[in-house]
């Protein structure tokens, strides 16, 4: 954990395969050199599978208690400062994991009580049994219970937020009604306010793929700190491509200004 051995192993193989770096480009190089993000679907499942071990082997071997106790702490110092300063985050899942891991973590108590009240079975104790079957029952009524008022729920939107946006939306509403009453009183106002408002809001990219929306992107040097003729080039290109773009948008735009002042 503390080594990252998956990026160092990964960098050490990459540096190997191309021992001449100076014949690599800079986006290569941010490519061998990129930060990595949490590899949640390897990371969890391995604290569970020792939260699991802790809980079940706690009756039969007592002293894993103070080992799994110490490696929690260590991994709860090391996985923040790994999260917090290491890591760079893909994705936000909006704590939708935090469900899965409670529910498998009660589990794994689950077991641990079950394999407690069978040890005892096997070691003939007969009335210590019937005094902790409570124990898994209530486990199982706590994991329904989470369940039940906390991870349902936050998959829906609260009460709350719901009256709020309906508040805002009303609002809005009202507002755009009033705005609209207001132009239709007002003589010098265009009879097509409802035809040009749309006009005038409408996006011409919001049913395009969104790779094509985009602008063309500045081309990166061969070496940061180096001079790059092609890459000058190609940027010189391009800002020219946008410069020629935006005189014929303002073209467009003008001869529409002068019809409507005519």
């Amino acid at each position: 954990v503390f080594l990252r051995v998956g990026a160092l192993s990964r960098m050490l193989l990459l540096r190997a395969l191309t021992p001449q770096a100076e014949r690599l480009s800079q986006r290569e190089l941010d490519e061998i050199y990129r930060p990595e993000n949490v590899q949640y679907g390897w990371e969890f499942p391995t604290q569970l599978l020792v939260i699991m071990i802790v809980f079940t082997y706690a009756v039969i071997c007592p002293v894993i208690l103070p080992v799994g106790t110490l490696y929690f702490c260590f991994a709860l110092i090391v996985y923040k400062k790994q999260v917090l300063y290491v890591y760079q985050p893909v994705y936000e899942s909006g704590g939708s994991m935090f469900p899965t891991a409670l529910q498998r973590t009660l589990f794994g108590l689950f077991c641990g009580q079950l394999t407690m009240i069978g040890y005892l079975i096997t070691r003939h104790f007969y009335h210590q049994p019937l005094f902790l079957l409570p124990l898994p029952i209530a486990t199982i009524w706590g994991t329904n219970y989470f369940n039940r008022h906390y991870a349902v729920p936050s998959t829906r939107l609260s009460l709350e937020r719901a009256r709020e946006y309906d508040r805002i939306s009303e609002m809005l509403a009202q507002s755009s009604v009033s705005q609209r009453l207001d132009d239709l009183n007002d003589e010098a106002a265009p009879l097509g306010f409802g035809v040009e408002g749309r006009r005038t809001q409408f996006d011409k990219n919001s049913y395009r793929q969104p790779v094509l929306t985009q602008k063309a992107m500045i081309p990166r040097r061969y070496r940061w700190g180096q001079p790059d003729p092609i890459a000058l080039e190609c940027t010189e290109k391009i800002r020219s491509m946008r410069e020629y773009s935006l005189m014929n948008e303002q073209q467009q735009e003008t001869p529409s200004d002068e019809e409507n002042g005519a």
